[in-house]
């Protein structure tokens, strides 16, 4: 297991690598774009310098094209020997672990296959603010940018939203987050600030946290509890009144009302005991 960072900064070795043929068409386009789409990736490195490449032999990566642009721009590229993925596992490993998350996401409300593409580009969006390095204790995110991520405008991947305005926002409206959404009507991927997502998708029931006490959060109750209470529970006390039940206090153990169970038996053993020697006691008395 590797125990340090072979790389100083990052970008410095870049692995590349490229998953298919697939059996499903998706809006994406396809291995022969490999060189443009290479460039453009390499000329928005936030001024950060590629210096090696390391990919396998295959055509989209050994070619005139990619051989010619990476000498114009002093940039090593190195190749794995033929049909010898082990030599290329880093990025191998990480083709597996987004095609697993990206599996996932699609059979979490049955989307279809065909968004393969965007639930990988979610993915690999999602994985690099969320993932912590194993050796440095950060993001990608956090290592190339040099701040923590923001993720609070993650929605689960295929859940059904609302567009409520399609029209241009003025300069001085309120900034907001764009999403990419397929539009049912038209039946192609837009993109819309305004829009409002329902998570529950019709296939999940409502969700009921199961941690908090009556009304009041876990957190809350917790904060109200005395001293010698061991967990906070929901304790229903019958109403005179309704016939009910009205909630009390999330507070309680059920310890002391046990202890109190405990005493009333012994003293009514005790009682027992006492009964039955003043019992024996007239009959001695009466022989």
């Amino acid at each position: 297991m590797k125990t340090c960072v072979s790389t100083s900064k990052p970008l410095q070795l870049l692995h590349m690598d490229l998953f298919g043929p697939t059996t499903y068409e998706s809006i994406g386009g396809d291995k022969s774009e490999t060189p443009d789409k290479f460039k453009i990736f390499a000329n928005s490195t936030f001024g950060l310098n590629i210096v090696k490449v390391r990919s396998d032999s295959g055509s989209e990566f050994k070619n005139y094209k990619v051989d010619e642009w990476c000498d114009e721009e002093d940039i090593k590229h190195e190749f794995s020997a033929t049909y010898t993925p082990q030599q290329n596992g880093v990025v191998e490993r990480k083709n597996k672990t987004l095609i697993t998350l990206a599996r996932a996401m699609l059979d979490d409300y049955g989307t279809s296959e065909d968004f393969w593409a965007e639930a990988i580009n979610t993915t690999c969006h999602a994985s690099n603010r969320v993932y912590l390095h194993r050796l440095l204790g950060k993001t990608p995110y956090e290592l190339l940018i040099g701040r923590k991520p923001n993720i609070s405008y993650f929605w689960v991947f295929g859940c059904k939203c609302f567009i409520y305005k399609k029209k241009r926002l003025g300069k001085f409206g309120k900034r907001c987050d764009a999403y990419r959404v397929f539009n049912q009507t038209t039946r192609m991927i837009e993109e819309t600030c305004d829009v409002e997502f329902d998570e529950t998708n019709g296939f999940h029931g409502e969700v009921f946290s199961h941690d908090d006490v009556d009304d009041e959060p876990l957190r809350d109750a917790m904060k109200n509890m005395t001293i010698g209470e061991v967990k906070p529970e929901e304790v229903h006390e019958d109403n005179d009144q309704g016939g009910g039940y009205s909630p009390s206090r999330p507070s309680t153990s059920m310890a002391p009302q046990e202890d109190e169970s405990e005493e009333k038996e012994q003293e009514q053993e005790q009682g027992r005991e006492e009964e039955m020697l003043d019992s024996q006691d007239q009959d001695m008395s009466q022989a």
